[in-house]
């Protein structure tokens, strides 16, 4: 053996040696536990986050991440509870079951969804696991090939993962966690955990984003029994799964046009669970909304929700099916509904096809910084060296053709973000917007799990809208005629003030405000 690699395993002993005393120090005393649940349990800034009311810190959100692990097996259950994204909308719960099978968890509410033959589940399960601090040293102990010194930090190069992560100890316990994350509306940021054990084995954990803090909050371990964790892997009871073809997990593009009327059309399938409206003008295309996937920070590294397409490569995508089906038109112009990062952040490409691009006045000018930072990766607006140039719209703007005159129509501040704009097709009597209404039936009554945002949508559109219009939305294909979101409002559920839940609370205004 050569004097360079006795250094190098002696480097790595000293190493497992600090990381196994690690693994003592916060381990709990649970040597018949058959699996241990750790929580971080704290507040999110939705505002930080850009998936709050307004996208400017300060908008705090309860929230709590959980994972499910055991010794002798590559199970993991993730759950979630808060706004941290924008599919967790309450509560979440998903069971990674390698090599292939991915499990929502409904708890016998509804029946879970199973997706079977998914690529990359064990990946994926890995990414969850690590966000115990104990799984994540382990892990590198077990694999010293992973990792090198640097200073006084550990570089760590994940298998298939192109970010690198660097780990900082101290006293035998992890303290920094750093790495870097593609991020719709900010480019390429640095994504930091700070870890403080100075409660001993309830630590206070933070994780910050671009320098700004996204989570704060207390971590906790518990050793579950075999009765209990048996459980876990189990599918809820009383009602089958439905299953899934896997390579709908996490998100499967597949892209489908259809027509609603002469020249007015939603393309689904863009990502998993988004529709958008597309309109024929005449002089081009008027597209609604410019999607773009999101990280779910809570995977160590983070991992974009459509892997592998970054910042733009949604949109791009999109576009490149826009122009396939549509040959003989330009697109004309897209339209933000709002600042939410998964229905604005891939904006860039449709400024490099050569769309305008509209948002609400209020927060014109953030996008336009937003989408015109320096840290933004390589795309096609950058290989142009050009710029995104954001039109603001206050009140209403039309957008007139020699058919299908489209109105961009503000709606103003509601319980879902502090700006919103409509896409009216007025000729056909269509009217499409984001997140406001989301139905999952035809049912006379707005959904539960919605009443803010549905009760005060449907006195919006009932009062501005003509009584023939059908509400388009962007997550489900249903058609909603203004005679539905009238009885909406006679429902018991809009008749009182809705729970606070409903909701997300006010926060600042974000007209001035750069992305942080």
């Amino acid at each position: 053996m050569t004097d360079a690699a006795k250094a190098a395993r002696a480097r790595a002993s000293t190493f497992a040696s600090a990381a196994l005393a690690a693994l003592a120090a916060v381990a709990p005393d649970g040597a018949d536990a058959a699996a241990t649940e750790f929580c971080l349990d704290g507040e999110f800034d939705l505002g930080a986050r850009l998936q709050g009311m307004a996208p400017v810190p300060g908008e705090l959100s309860g929230a709590l991440w959980c994972v499910v692990t055991e010794d002798e097996t590559a199970r993991v259950q993730f759950s979630g509870q808060g706004l941290s994204n924008p599919d967790m909308a309450g509560e979440f719960t998903v069971a990674y079951l390698p090599p292939d099978l991915v499990r929502i968890v409904n708890g016998g509410r509804s029946p879970d969804i199973e997706f079977e033959g998914a690529e990359g589940v064990e990946a994926e399960a890995l990414r969850n696991r690590r966000l115990d601090p104990r799984r994540l040293v382990e892990e590198i102990v077990a694999h010293p090939e992973w990792s090198r010194p640097d200073g006084d930090w550990r570089v760590v190069r994940y298998p298939g993962s192109d970010a690198s992560v660097r780990l900082s100890f101290g006293g035998g316990r992890l303290r920094e966690l750093s790495t870097t994350a593609d991020l719709p509306l900010r480019g390429r940021v640095p994504v930091r955990w700070h870890w403080d054990w100075s409660a001993g084995d309830r630590p206070t954990v933070s994780l910050a984003i671009d320098g700004t803090i996204v989570f704060s909050g207390r971590a906790r371990w518990r050793e579950l029994g075999p009765q209990e964790a048996a459980a876990l892997w189990r599918p809820s009871p009383d009602r089958d799964p439905i299953n899934v073809p896997g390579d709908a997990w996490p998100a499967r593009i597949d892209m489908r046009l259809e027509t609603l009327a002469d020249g007015v059309h939603t393309v689904s399938g863009v990502r998993t669970g988004f529709q958008h409206l597309v309109v024929e003008t005449g002089d081009g295309l008027v597209v609604a909304d410019a999607p773009a996937g999101w990280v779910e920070l809570h995977q160590i590294p983070p991992a974009d929700l459509v892997p592998g397409l970054g910042i733009s490569g949604l949109s791009e995508r999109f576009i490149d099916f826009l122009e396939t089906s549509f040959p003989d038109q330009r697109i004309r112009a897209v339209a933000l509904t709002h600042a939410h990062d998964d229905h604005s952040g891939g904006a860039r490409a449709f400024a490099a096809a050569g769309a305008s691009v509209y948002a609400p006045a209020e927060i014109a000018g953030f996008l336009e910084r937003a989408l015109n930072r320096e840290t933004m990766p390589d795309d096609r607006l950058r290989a142009r060296g050009a710029r995104v140039s954001v039109r603001p719209v206050s009140g209403s703007l039309t957008i007139d053709g020699d058919r299908n005159s489209v109105r961009l129509v503000s709606i103003g501040a509601g319980p879902h973000v502090s700006a919103s704009l409509g896409v009216w097709a007025v000729d056909a009597g269509l009217f499409y917007q984001s997140d406001l209404h989301v139905p999952n039936s035809d049912a006379d009554v707005p959904r539960a799990d919605r009443l803010g945002t549905e009760c005060w949508f449907a006195d919006w559109a009932v009062k501005h809208l003509p009584a023939g219009t059908l509400v388009v939305n962007s997550h489900t294909t249903g058609q909603t005629p203004i005679s539905r979101l009238a009885s909406y409002l006679r429902a018991d559920g809009c008749q009182s003030p809705p729970p606070a839940s409903a909701t997300n609370s006010p926060s600042k205004d974000a007209t001035d405000s750069s992305p942080q």
